[in-house]
């Protein structure tokens, strides 16, 4: 009994002691990154939500078989933010600055997945020898191609079959600053820019319909850039008509976003956990559910989020753990799939990996957050309070191919 009342008063003392310098790291990063378009916090609370839903699917899809539609979701805010920063570049300079946007991308996204890798190469070493698998793996994500690559041979990439999204994203990255730069020359920022990006989406849409046509499996429509920069283009057409329409302009327009928020709340509860039968998405999804079930309502629930305040989505997304989770979502994104799949090789049954490998995702998040991105973050310029706009991260988890192999039989039904 004294042992057992030592041990319950010892440990939570020395956990706080622990956890103390940690929170102060993060709150200090926090406060020294540099929100360009702004800063709202329900955006922060609603990316760290989703991602625990796409862990949590990763573990057993059947427990969020929505999750899917995160995916999409994710990529059109990624692209929002992105397009915001060039639109706000060209606004300041006249010209996009690719230099600047560049940098800011590296050292985003880049240091947090150098310490994984680091991280997964010494367990592969200590525990899952040999190392050489390890390495090609790494070598694959450093390069950002690990999304076509699992269209060829997936097995070499699946451990880390998670980056596919970051390569997804860091092709965008590349390409669409120069695109974006020609469409705003020939067309300035102007409803016909609008039409252009959605035209070019519109085309892609009909691209993947045409793979699934000419009988494309789910890899392929599944990882490429090119089956899936609809969603991408999605976020980008969202910015420019923000940019057209800024807030105040239609009165009629912003009493109308307070009233969305229980529909799309409610929306998104059932897309989540019903919509979807727990086999998976059928190839419907490739055909109209990716635009018309996660893009188009995740723009509206972003535009929401940024156009009104106090509605029950507000209230939800902006409590403390949810933002919480938002601000470290990259980090646990990273860490969780490596993890679970340790975890899996070792016989670890799924619902102690997702008892133990979520508190062990976040714990490595929160540590590459506090002492890794907070370095990076610091080195931003600050502004002197957030400003009342914001946008979504940059970053987009996504669940794994994996899934969508796994269950290529049955949705073919």
């Amino acid at each position: 009994m004294q042992i057992s009342s030592w041990l319950t008063s010892t440990i939570p003392r020395i956990a706080r002691k622990g956890i103390g310098p940690v929170r102060e790291s993060i709150r200090e990063a926090h406060q020294a990154q540099y929100y360009p378009l702004g800063y709202v916090p329900a955006h922060d609370g609603l990316r760290g939500l989703m991602t625990l839903g796409v862990v949590a699917a990763h573990v057993s899809y059947q427990s969020v078989p929505g999750a899917a539609l995160y995916i999409d979701f994710f990529f059109a805010a990624s692209a929002y933010y992105i397009t915001s920063l060039l639109l706000r570049d060209i606004e300041k300079r006249g010209r996009i600055d690719y230099g600047q946007f560049y940098l800011r991308r590296f050292a985003r996204l880049v240091p947090p997945l150098l310490l994984m890798l680091a991280v997964y190469l010494l367990c592969s070493w200590l525990f899952l020898p040999p190392i050489s698998s390890a390495l090609k793996r790494a070598a694959i994500v450093l390069s950002y191609t690990s999304n076509y690559w699992y269209v060829f041979d997936p097995k070499s990439i699946e451990d880390l079959g998670h980056t596919w999204t970051l390569s997804t994203e860091e092709q965008f990255y590349i390409l669409w600053p120069v695109i974006f730069a020609c469409l705003v020359r020939r067309l300035g920022v102007t409803w016909r820019l609008a039409m252009a990006i959605g035209a070019i989406g519109a085309a892609i849409w009909a691209w993947r319909i045409l793979l699934v046509l000419q009988g494309a499996g789910p890899l392929r429509l599944y990882t490429a850039l090119d089956t899936r920069a609809d969603a991408l283009m999605g976020g980008c057409v969202m910015a420019v008509i923000l940019k057209l329409i800024p807030d105040g302009k239609y009165p009629t327009l912003d009493r109308l976003w307070p009233r969305l928020a229980w529909p799309l709340l409610l929306y998104w509860v059932a897309v989540t956990f019903l919509f979807w039968p727990a086999t998976g998405p059928s190839f419907n999804y490739y055909y109209f559910g990716s635009i018309l079930c996660g893009v188009i309502p995740g723009t509206v629930l972003m535009t929401m989020l940024i156009r009104s305040s106090g509605t029950i989505c507000h209230r939800i997304f902006e409590r403390p753990h949810a933002i919480f989770l938002g601000r470290i979502f990259y980090g646990v994104y990273l860490w969780h799939l490596p993890i679970l799949n340790f975890m899996n090789s070792y016989g670890v049954g799924w619902r102690y990996r997702l008892l133990f490998g979520l508190p062990l995702s976040i714990a490595f998040a929160t540590v590459s957050y506090a002492y890794i991105e907070r370095y990076f973050l610091r080195r931003r310029p600050t502004l002197s309070r957030p400003q009342p706009q914001a946008p979504f991260a940059a970053d987009a988890p996504a669940l794994s191919p994996l899934l969508v192999r796994s269950q290529e039989a049955s949705s073919r039904a």
